[in-house]
């Protein structure tokens, strides 16, 4: 099953920092993909979904900013700072790395370059081994 989730313009991240509570239209389909997302590990670790799902998909061996913008709702630049870790939440979610079992949906699927999966869930669970 193939599941598209249409992609908002006005509710783009334009910063790497969380959005406040007022910004995210509590009730609607898409505030999952605008809100933050916590590490479970680390509590203190916050950073918007989209960003959490661009370090998923760069996890996974996807190394193109226009493959990666696509698939998570990101611009290519917001996906370069991201890359860049300039943000400290970034750069400690980076580092600790993306913990097992978290999922993230895409706006778009891609190929997992290891089993050639077309996923819609990063990081792949075909080919995953934590």
């Amino acid at each position: 099953m193939h599941l598209m989730i249409a992609d908002e313009a006005e509710a783009r991240v334009e910063d790497l920092r969380p959005a406040s509570d007022a910004a995210l239209g509590h009730g609607d389909k898409t505030s999952r993909r605008t809100r933050t997302w916590r590490d479970p590990r680390e509590p203190r670790i916050e950073v918007p979904y989209r960003v959490a799902a661009a370090i998923a998909v760069m996890e996974m061996g996807i190394s193109e900013y226009s493959v990666i913008a696509s698939a998570v709702g990101l611009t290519i630049e917001e996906v370069e700072r991201v890359d860049m870790v300039e943000d400290p939440a970034v750069r400690q979610l980076a580092l600790a790395r993306i913990p097992a079992g978290e999922l993230f949906r895409l706006s778009r699927r891609v190929r997992c370059p290891k089993c050639q999966a077309n996923v819609g869930l990063v990081p792949c669970i075909a080919c995953r081994s934590d």
